[in-house]
């Protein structure tokens, strides 16, 4: 830490595994689909539309040897010459495979349908200096789909819906449930590599983030800008005002804070904390992603605050944005993918992350939001 004085931010199934280096069903009605020389199915949509040039490729469930390919005529009929048996029919169809299927051929369909396809995001957690533990391929087994590792996380673009083994090498690692249409984007554990800060989780019940049990800093603030006002906290409770038990109840564990407020028509809320004391900075070049868990019903704003005031008030930052759910949901901020506005002094989190001060969040639209488990992913300590 350097430190100078001025102003007071799926569900997976985890398995076993040993990381080491490595070199890099869905209802359908009908009559028998077979036909004198081969097969033939309807290639529709969730709402049993016909899909032109759709592509069926059909793969030997033991090998995942391609054992036959067609493509949907102008009324959705895919045609293959000989008749296959034992083998997986994957379907494709839409701009960036936006329709997908994987399921196991079943001859007794004439249909098979396409539904939204969905992306899987796997990260490690590992700093850079560890990423050659990492192997360069995750799988999902018993598919031909793949992921190469991009630093210390793995993303499958498009793929199916459906119920999937993430497989390492050799070794099962995970599995993983993915939906229709969805993004899934978790975290899972590597023994030894995995690093990871709890930024805050609210349980301690104080003003303090938990950089303060190494290093002291003067704890969460949170005020309101133009015509915007907080309902809860009101003006007399502090922060302690802001805590709510959620032990049991509402899909939470523990503390988290809970905002209330009207923005009325131009104003925001903003709710921060200080990373150190004064003008204490801190080297945050190794984070990987920022997750939390949030509940709400509008935007809001995460950044990471350079020390240096600028102008009154006023810190460049790395700032990401997004929207909060009715539903508990987790949240993965990236560097990288930070928001840019010079006029906002918003800039690459690269040209600040030696030198952070704060970490801040921004409310500028909905009634209320709830935040729990702010964690940095890269690192499991503070320098």
């Amino acid at each position: 830490m350097r430190l100078t004085m001025k102003r007071l931010l799926t569900t997976l199934l985890a398995a076993p595994l040993f990381w080491a280096c490595s070199d890099s069903s869905p209802d359908s009605a009908g009559a028998t689909s077979e036909t004198t020389n081969g097969i033939a199915f309807t290639v529709v949509d969730a709402n049993r539309t016909p899909v032109p040039r759709a592509r069926l490729t059909l793969y030997s469930q033991g090998t995942l040897a391609v054992l036959g390919s067609a493509e949907a005529d102008t009324a959705g009929i895919a045609k293959f010459d000989t008749l296959v048996t034992d083998a997986f029919v994957e379907g494709i169809a839409g701009e960036d495979s936006s329709l997908m299927v994987w399921t196991p051929l079943d001859t007794n369909q004439t249909e098979i349908p396409l539904y939204a396809s969905a992306s899987l995001t796997v990260r490690t957690g590992a700093a850079e200096a560890d990423y050659d533990s990492l192997f360069e391929t995750l799988t999902l087994g018993s598919t031909p789909y793949a992921a190469l590792r991009n630093g210390g996380e793995y993303t499958f673009a498009h793929v199916p819906a459906g119920f999937f083994d993430i497989i390492a090498g050799d070794s099962l690692i995970a599995t993983v449930t993915l939906e229709n249409g969805t993004a899934t984007d978790t975290l899972f554990h590597v023994p030894n590599v995995t690093r990871e800060f709890v930024f805050e989780d609210f349980d301690d019940g104080d003003s303090l983030n938990n950089m303060a049990k190494t290093y002291p800093n003067f704890g969460w603030y949170f005020g309101a800008v133009g015509k915007s006002h907080f309902i809860r906290p009101d003006s007399t409770s502090g922060f302690s005002g802001m805590l709510e038990d959620g032990t049991g109840k509402d899909g939470a564990q523990g503390k988290f804070i809970s905002l209330e407020f009207d923005l009325s028509d131009t104003g925001y809320v903003m709710l921060g904390t200080h990373l150190g004391l004064d003008t204490g900075y801190y080297d945050l070049s190794r984070l990987t992603a920022i997750r939390m868990k949030v509940r709400g019903d509008g935007k809001f704003f995460v950044a990471l605050e350079h020390y240096k005031e600028i102008e009154n008030n006023t810190y460049h930052k790395a700032l990401w944005k997004t929207e909060a759910s009715e539903d508990w949901r987790e949240i993965v901020f990236r560097p990288g993918e930070e928001a840019l506005r010079e006029e906002s002094f918003q800039v690459h989190f690269s040209e600040i992350a030696t030198e952070i001060g704060f970490f801040t969040i921004f409310v500028r639209s909905g009634t209320y939001l709830q935040i729990d488990d702010i964690v940095f992913e890269g690192i499991d300590s503070i320098e």
